[in-house]
C-alpha cells in the first residue's frame, strides 16, 4: 500500500515536472517561431525594398536617355521604346512586391504607384510626338509635363522604398544602416544628375542661369555635398565593410571630378547662342559618376540581403533547436512514466525545482545535476542546455533595448557639436548670401535630428520603464499646471492662447510625477505644434466616478478618426503633416507612459466637432 502510495505520488510528481518542462519547451519554441517568423518577413520586406530601389532607378533613368536621343538622334524612338519597356517591367515587378509586402498601408502605396504610372503612360505621347519630328525642331520644354510624371513616380517609388526601410530598420540595427547608407547614396545621384537636365538647354546655348536656375543648382548641389558628408560619419563607424568603403571613395572620386569639368563648361555659358559642349559628351560627363554612386546603393543592399538571410538562417537553427527540444521532452516523458519506480525522490525534486524555475523565467541558477548517468541526468543536462539557450535569448533582447538608449545617447555628442558650427555658420553668413538658403535648410535638419533624438530616448526609457522616481503622493493639479506653464513661450510663438482650467482645489493621486510630466508634455506641444495661428489650447482637469480626467483640447484640423488608432503607432503621421517637424513618436511615448500607470487614453473631436480632443483617465 505504502509502495502503490509512493509511486503514484512520484508518477503525479513526474507529471508535474513533465507538463512545467512542456510548457517551458513549448514556450521556447513559440518564440523560436516567432523570431523565425520575424526574420523571414525581414527578408520579404528586404527583397521587396531591392525591387522597389531598381524600379526607381530606372524609371528615374529614362529622362537623361530620352533627352539625351531627342536632342542628338534623328530617329530616337527605338531608344525610347526600349527605355520605356525597362520602366514598365520594373513598375511592374514594384507593383506586385508593393501588394505583396507586409506593412502598413501597402496596398495605398501599390495603387499611388500605379496612378502615377498611368499618368506618365498617358503623357507618353508628348515623348512620341516630339520623337516624331526633325531634330532641329525638338524643344525638350514639350515634354515638362511628362517629365515631372516621371519625378512623381520616382517620388512615390523612393516613398514606398522609404516606408518599407523603416519597417525593416527598427528590427535590426546592420540592416538600417545599410537602409541608410543605399538611401543616402541615391540622394547623390539624384540631386547630382539634376543639374544634368536643369543646365541642358543652357550647354547647347551657352546661356547663362538665371536667378531661378542658380537657386535650383546651388541647392541640389549643397544637398548631395551634405550627403557625402553623411555617408563621412558612416565611413567612421567600426564595422564597415571593406566593399563599401571603397565604392564610396571610387564614386567620390568620380563625382569631384565630373563635377569639376561641368563646372569649367558653366564658366563658358557667356550668352552666345552657340553649343559650350556637344550634347553627347554633356551627357556622357553628367552619366560618368552615375554607376559608382549607385554601386554603393547597390553594395549596400546586397549587404542588408546577406545579413538578413543570416539572420533568417541563424532564426531556422534556433527553431530546430527549440522542436528538438520539445520533441525530446515529450520523449522522455514517455520513457521516465514507463521507468517511474526506479527513479529516486533526489534527483526528482532537483528536477522539479529547476522546472518550476524556468516556468518563472528565472534563469540565472544552473540546474543542479543528479550526479546519475540515467535518464533523469540527462534530463537536468537538457534542462541547463535550455536554461543557458533563454538567458542568452533575454539578454540579447534586452541589449536590444540598450543599443536604442545608447546609440541616441551617443549621438548626442556629435549632433551638439553640429548644432555649435551651425550657430557660428549663422553669425557668418549674411542673409543676402546664396548660401543662407542652404544653411537654414542645415539647421532645420538638424533641429529634426535632435528632436528624433529626444523622442527616441523618451521612447526607450518609456519601453523599459526604468523611471529615478517612485510613485508618490501629488498634486495633480499642480503639476499639470507646471507643465503647461513650461509650454507658455511655444504657445506664444505660435500665436495659441493656452489656458489651464481646474477647479480650484488640490487633485491628490499617488503616482509618477515625471511620468504625468512627459505624458502632458507631449500632448501639448502636439496640440500646439498642429493647431492653427490664432487658435487655443485647452487642458482640463476633472473627477468622473472616482478617477481623475486630464482633457487636452485644441480647435486645429483634428486627426480623422479613420485613424485615431493608427496615430499610436511609433513614426505614424498623417500624409497633410509629412511637411512639418516630428518624427511620429510623440503619441507613441504617450501610451507606452500611460500603460505603466494604467491610464487610459481617448481620443474624440474637440467642441462643436473642432480640433482634437485627447482624454487621459487615471485612477
Amino acid at each position: 500500500m505504502f509502495k502503490a502510495s509512493i509511486t503514484k505520488f512520484l508518477i503525479a510528481s513526474l507529471a508535474i515536472v513533465m507538463t512545467g518542462l512542456f510548457v517551458a519547451a513549448l514556450i521556447l519554441a513559440i518564440q523560436a517561431w516567432s523570431h523565425y517568423a520575424l526574420a523571414g518577413r525581414i527578408v520579404r520586406l528586404t527583397s521587396a525594398d531591392e525591387t522597389l530601389f531598381n524600379a526607381l532607378v530606372t524609371v528615374r533613368a529614362q529622362i537623361p536617355k530620352i533627352s539625351t536621343a531627342l536632342i542628338a538622334q534623328d530617329d530616337p524612338r527605338p531608344i525610347i521604346g526600349a527605355t520605356h519597356h525597362d520602366a514598365a517591367r520594373t513598375v511592374t515587378t514594384a507593383l506586385e512586391a508593393l501588394q505583396a509586402a507586409d506593412f502598413a498601408d501597402h496596398l495605398q502605396y501599390a495603387t499611388a504607384v500605379q496612378t502615377a504610372w498611368q499618368k506618365m503612360e498617358a503623357l507618353q505621347f508628348t515623348v512620341d510626338t516630339l520623337a516624331g519630328r526633325p531634330r532641329a525642331e525638338r524643344n525638350l520644354h514639350a515634354i515638362d509635363d511628362w517629365r515631372e510624371a516621371v519625378d512623381v513616380l520616382v517620388d512615390w517609388l523612393n516613398t514606398g522604398s522609404a516606408v518599407i526601410g523603416n519597417t525593416v530598420r527598427i528590427g535590426d540595427p546592420m540592416i538600417a544602416e545599410m537602409v541608410q547608407i543605399r538611401r543616402t547614396a541615391w540622394t547623390i545621384r539624384d540631386r547630382y544628375g539634376r543639374q544634368c537636365s536643369l543646365l541642358r538647354p543652357n550647354a547647347g546655348s551657352s546661356l547663362p542661369m538665371d536667378a531661378r536656375q542658380l537657386e535650383i543648382w546651388h541647392g541640389n548641389r549643397a544637398v548631395y555635398t551634405a550627403a557625402w558628408d553623411t555617408l563621412d560619419e558612416f565611413l567612421l563607424r567600426p564595422g564597415v565593410s571593406i566593399a563599401v568603403r571603397e565604392r564610396i571613395d571610387m564614386a567620390r572620386k568620380e563625382t569631384k571630378q565630373a563635377q569639376s569639368e561641368v563646372d569649367a563648361i558653366l564658366e563658358r555659358f557667356d550668352g552666345s547662342g552657340k553649343p559650350a559642349v556637344a550634347s553627347g559628351e554633356w551627357t556622357a560627363l553628367c552619366d560618368r559618376p552615375f554607376e559608382s554612386i549607385l554601386a554603393i546603393a547597390q553594395e549596400a543592399q546586397v549587404e542588408a540581403n546577406r545579413h538578413a538571410a543570416a539572420i533568417r538562417a541563424a532564426s531556422f537553427r534556433m527553431l530546430l533547436i527549440a522542436g528538438v527540444d520539445l520533441t525530446s521532452v515529450i520523449a522522455f516523458a514517455a520513457f521516465a512514466v514507463f521507468n517511474v519506480q526506479r527513479r529516486l525522490a533526489r534527483p526528482m525534486k532537483i528536477l522539479t525545482g529547476a522546472v518550476a524555475r524556468l516556468s518563472r523565467r528565472e534563469f540565472d541558477d544552473a540546474v543542479p545535476t543528479t550526479d546519475s548517468p540515467d535518464e533523469l541526468g540527462r534530463m537536468a543536462q537538457a534542462l541547463e542546455i535550455l536554461r543557458v539557450s533563454a538567458l542568452e535569448a533575454e539578454r540579447l533582447q534586452q541589449a536590444m533595448s540598450r543599443f536604442t538608449a545608447d546609440a541616441s545617447h551617443q549621438m548626442r555628442t556629435p549632433l551638439t557639436i553640429l548644432h555649435t558650427h551651425i550657430s557660428v555658420l549663422g553669425e557668418l553668413i549674411p542673409a543676402n548670401d546664396p548660401a543662407y538658403s542652404s544653411f537654414k535648410d542645415i539647421q532645420e535638419a538638424a533641429d529634426r535630428l535632435q528632436r528624433l533624438l529626444i523622442q527616441l530616448l523618451k521612447l526607450a526609457r518609456a519601453d523599459g520603464q526604468s523611471f529615478d522616481q517612485e510613485p508618490e503622493t501629488i498634486d495633480l493639479r499642480e503639476v499639470i499646471q507646471e507643465t503647461a506653464a513650461k509650454h507658455a513661450a511655444q504657445a506664444l510663438e505660435a500665436s495659441i492662447e493656452l489656458r489651464f482650467e481646474a477647479q480650484p482645489r488640490p487633485f491628490p493621486t499617488q503616482t509618477n510625477p515625471i511620468v504625468i510630466n512627459e505624458i502632458f508634455s507631449n500632448l501639448i506641444d502636439n496640440a500646439i505644434r498642429y493647431n492653427n495661428a490664432g487658435g487655443s489650447v485647452v487642458i482640463g482637469l476633472s473627477e468622473d466616478n472616482g478617477r481623475h480626467v486630464v482633457d487636452v483640447e485644441d480647435d486645429g484640423p483634428g486627426i480623422p478618426v479613420a485613424e485615431h488608432e493608427k496615430v499610436f503607432t511609433r513614426f505614424y503621421r498623417l500624409s497633410r503633416d509629412q511637411s512639418r517637424a516630428g518624427s511620429g513618436l510623440g503619441l507613441a511615448i504617450v501610451q507606452s507612459l500611460a500603460a505603466s500607470l494604467n491610464a487610459e487614453i481617448r481620443m474624440s473631436s474637440g467642441a462643436n466637432n473642432r480640433g482634437l480632443r485627447v482624454r487621459v483617465c487615471l485612477s
